[in-house]
């Protein structure tokens, strides 16, 4: 199991900023990939603000829980395998790390509801402050375009965020919403 504290500044783009931006920074990727985030909902989720999802990459299969502590998230990770995550989407019991977590916050693992999943490209940027990702993201029959930076350290990171979007004319005023949260809203416009 891996625990780390997520610091993080993202802001929604247009296709041509993205494009702008990718170009600009074509010769410093690190990686270039996608993955595919398949999300869980359950009521008690959303009351604690507590984002579960499993992520395929590279052939292999993560399963996230963050949950939000003072003004960042705690972000858990294990790697899971196709039989779990087969155990998870049909409702059946599983034991590991995060659904020990789950159950100790009294959110049944059993209810636990595979909704929708969002397919992200990603390109990380390797910067001395952190990660910058560039992400692509399609769900629910929608696209949109998002810049992503993971700090190491929250108050230099913010500066280099700062700098990092003035030449292209961005404005940050607070993170985006979360690719979760984006699809949830996404969903909700569908119904109505």
């Amino acid at each position: 199991m891996n625990e780390h504290l997520e610091i993080e500044y993202k802001i929604l783009l247009t296709k041509d900023v993205f494009e702008t931006i990718l170009k600009d920074y074509q010769n410093k990727i690190t990686k270039d990939y996608i993955q595919t985030n398949h999300y869980f909902t359950h009521p008690l989720l959303e009351k604690k603000k507590y984002m579960l999802r499993i992520r395929e990459k590279d052939n292999q299969l993560e399963m996230t829980l963050k949950r939000p502590i003072n003004h960042y998230r705690l972000e858990t990770n294990i790697m899971i395998s196709e039989k779990d995550m087969d155990k998870i989407i049909h409702q059946q019991p599983l034991s590991n790390e995060i659904i020990d977590i789950l159950k100790k916050e009294h959110i049944n693992p059993l209810e636990l509801i595979n909704e929708f999943s969002l397919t992200t490209h990603r390109y990380d940027i390797q910067l001395d402050e952190g990660i910058l990702s560039l992400d692509h993201s399609t769900y629910l029959n929608q696209e949109d375009y998002e810049l992503e930076f993971e700090v190491y350290n929250e108050k230099e990171g913010f500066y280099c965020f700062l700098e990092l979007i003035k030449p292209y004319s961005l404005s940050y005023s607070q993170n985006c919403l979360s690719k979760i949260q984006r699809v949830l809203k996404a969903k909700a416009n569908m119904i109505s």
